[in-house]
């Protein structure tokens, strides 16, 4: 019992002795779930990891992390409910830890991450639109004096831009009047301000959820509405015009099949998942460079076989998503699963790390302790 005392205070006058600039960068190594408990121990530790330089000094750290500690998966219940979880993915076996339990919001959607944070709401926006930080569990309500009224559904998704440091949430709408909408809102701001969708509002329809990238883009993949064709839409959120993206040139462009975007290693990735081949898939990497935007083929990948009990058609309907690639393998959902498939012999061996009885989406993503 008296010993206690003395390892505090050992603990208290080693972190005193340090230089500063050692101890924040000892610290900004550390997970954000074990800051969070660091907090409490004493209010120097306190301030220090609550200010905004080290907070952002921080996120660079995990960045930087050759491996990632979580990934969140969120469920939709059949009933009337969502459940967020994040995984610890360092320790096997991967540990589920649900952080937020909703009941009575069938209809509650969320954002793909951007520097640990999302966007919780409703396709109908009924409750507020907030931003969430699944780690600290603290929540950020934005504005809602939208710019149109007759709003009929919704979607919702937060960027960064490196270069202006600021966080931007973009609102995708369909209203009965005008059809595809979107408008931008600085995050700290009071505002939403248009974007100007001249190009999409008469040749577009049913996009996608927006995928964030480094260079603080965001990307839609929407479908065509007159000849039903895919194509990819994107706003750069510095100057927030909405372009055109052209899908990569391939010869399977003609054949029907179900793409989607998905990040990996901090670039944007295409996914391609043929009908007509059910158990191959395709993924391409988009290269930025200024407003010049190239597709390279990376991996042509044979899917494992289906689980039991579940028909070929559930994977045509939710084809497989890839997260991570991480020591020669890539994580991927599929069919309630999540399966770590082998890149040197083409997904031939896999890996079930995660089962679940629901079907549910996943991301994967950083702690971080941002917060407005």
């Amino acid at each position: 019992m008296s010993e206690a005392p003395a390892s505090n205070n050992n603990m208290e006058k080693t972190s005193s002795e340090l230089p500063p600039d050692l101890f924040m960068e000892i610290l900004s190594w550390i997970p954000a779930s074990a800051l969070l408990k660091l907090r409490c121990v004493r209010k120097h530790w306190y301030s220090m990891t609550t200010d905004p330089v080290f907070i952002r000094f921080h996120l660079q750290r995990q960045q930087l992390l050759p491996q990632v500690t979580s990934v969140l998966t969120f469920h939709k219940r059949l009933n009337d409910g969502a459940a967020l979880s994040l995984l610890d993915v360092v320790d096997a076996p991967w540990a589920a830890k649900h952080v937020a339990v909703w009941d009575n919001h069938p209809l509650l959607n969320i954002s793909s991450p951007c520097h640990g944070l999302i966007c919780l709401y409703h396709i109908y926006m009924e409750p507020d639109v907030c931003l969430y930080n699944p780690a600290t569990r603290k929540s950020f309500s934005l504005p809602q004096n939208f710019t149109s009224e007759d709003i009929l559904l919704s979607a919702f998704c937060l960027g960064y831009h490196p270069i202006s440091r600021q966080y931007k949430v973009i609102h995708v709408f369909y209203t009965r009047s005008n059809g595809l909408g979107m408008e931008v809102l600085t995050v700290g701001g009071s505002t939403w301000r248009k974007v100007d969708v001249s190009c999409a509002r008469t040749t577009f329809t049913s996009i996608k959820m927006g995928r964030p990238s480094a260079t603080g883009t965001m990307y839609w993949l929407a479908l065509r509405q007159e000849t039903l064709e895919d194509i990819i839409l994107s706003v750069d959120l510095d100057d927030e015009r909405l372009i055109e993206v052209p899908l990569p040139q391939t010869e399977r462009h003609h054949e029907g099949g179900h793409k989607s975007l998905t990040e990996l290693e901090g670039t944007i990735h295409l996914v391609s998942h043929w009908f007509a081949k059910a158990n191959w898939m395709d993924i391409w990497m988009l290269r930025e460079s200024g407003a010049h935007r190239l597709w390279i083929h990376r991996f042509h990948l044979r899917l494992c076989a289906l689980p039991r009990g579940v028909r070929p058609m559930e994977r045509e309907l939710r084809p497989p998503m890839p997260l991570l690639i991480n020591q020669g393998k890539i994580l991927m959902r599929d069919c309630r699963r999540l399966v770590y498939f082998d890149l040197a012999i083409e997904g031939l061996q896999h890996e079930v790390v995660i089962r679940a009885y629901d079907d549910f989406i996943a991301f994967v993503t950083v702690e971080s302790l941002v917060s407005f």
